[in-house]
């Protein structure tokens, strides 16, 4: 992406001060992050003891009008992450389509039918929508607490197995991807709540991987298989990865027979537990509001951070 890029045209074509994107320190980016993005003032919080929060090949850029600093975003081809504003500057569609614009001028951003901003927060999604970004139909929200042990009692006529992952071609891959794939693909992905009406088995089993390459040795100690004792059939899942830094619940899925049991809430009682004695302080959790995670998580202790639209679009 060029160093600087300027956008001196309001979305009404209205004359304006001119607000230009140019590429920022990650160290000094981050810092404004952790106080203006909307999780960190509602108290969802990442650790500061690792060396960047920023996913491989996203990098940090500033909003700038006349020379001063008043916002900042995360880019990675054509999308747009981290959006944040510096009071008393509201997110408003000139700074959004200063972003925009900045895309278009790279390689990537040239040759993408659309442009997405993921995260949206309530208070930014008009000004998104005025400059032409359509939502995602679905709210999520980030919910954390510190993690804890537990007193793990044996679950009835259950049995809690450990999760297994193996380096495969340079990547970790669970040992039984498959097994726990099909699974989810059964019992999670057309669940009352969180339907998805184009998932495929071939999907699911991407997106495990990508949990998986997450994993690190303490986050798959902390995750959990569940089988029925009697049958053997696996009844439930809790995947633990590392997000940002810090151990997120990437699965979490009982057979829809088992439910009620309280078999969701020991198996994240036994992350929190194995967290703890591995000296992570925190766990956290990306639910869609309403679905029944988004309760139990609560009841658990979680603290629950600002909803967001997951995903918004604009067709370039």
């Amino acid at each position: 992406m060029n160093r600087k890029d300027g956008l001196e045209a309001s979305p009404h074509g209205e004359p304006t001060e001119s607000i230009c994107i140019c590429e920022a320190a990650p160290e000094e980016w981050e810092c404004y992050l952790h106080i203006y993005a909307k999780p960190m003032a509602a108290g969802i919080v990442l650790p500061r003891d690792i060396a960047s929060v920023l996913p491989a090949g996203v990098m940090p850029y500033w909003l700038k009008r006349n020379g001063r600093v008043i916002g900042g975003a995360a880019l990675s081809g054509s999308e747009i992450r981290d959006l944040f504003t510096i009071p008393p500057h509201p997110v408003d569609p000139r700074f959004i389509l200063a972003v925009v614009e900045a895309i278009r001028q790279t390689s990537r951003g040239r040759g993408s039918l659309g442009i997405r901003a993921y995260e949206v927060f309530a208070d930014q999604e008009e000004a998104y929508m005025r400059a032409g970004f359509y939502p995602a139909p679905h709210r999520h929200r980030w919910m954390q607490r510190p993690t804890e042990e537990y007193d793990l009692q044996s679950m009835g006529s259950t049995a809690s197995h450990a999760v297994e992952a193996r380096m495969e071609g340079g990547e970790r891959r669970l040992v039984l991807e498959r097994e726990i794939g099909l699974f989810l693909f059964k019992h999670a992905c057309f669940e009352e709540g969180s339907k998805q009406e184009e998932a495929t088995f071939a999907g699911v089993l991407s997106k495990l991987r990508q949990d998986s390459a997450c994993m690190t040795e303490e986050t798959t100690q902390a995750s959990s298989l569940l089988y029925d004792t009697s049958t053997r059939a696996l009844i439930g899942v809790c995947v633990i990865g590392m997000q940002s830094g810090c151990p997120s619940i990437q699965q979490l899925t009982v057979m829809k027979a088992y439910r009620g049991q309280g078999l969701a809430t020991r198996m994240v009682q036994k992350a929190l537990t194995m967290l703890r004695r591995q000296g992570q302080p925190l766990l956290r959790i990306r639910v869609m509001h309403g679905h029944p995670h988004e309760s139990l998580c609560y009841q658990l202790g979680f603290m629950p951070g600002p909803l967001f639209i997951s995903v918004m679009t604009k067709h370039v």
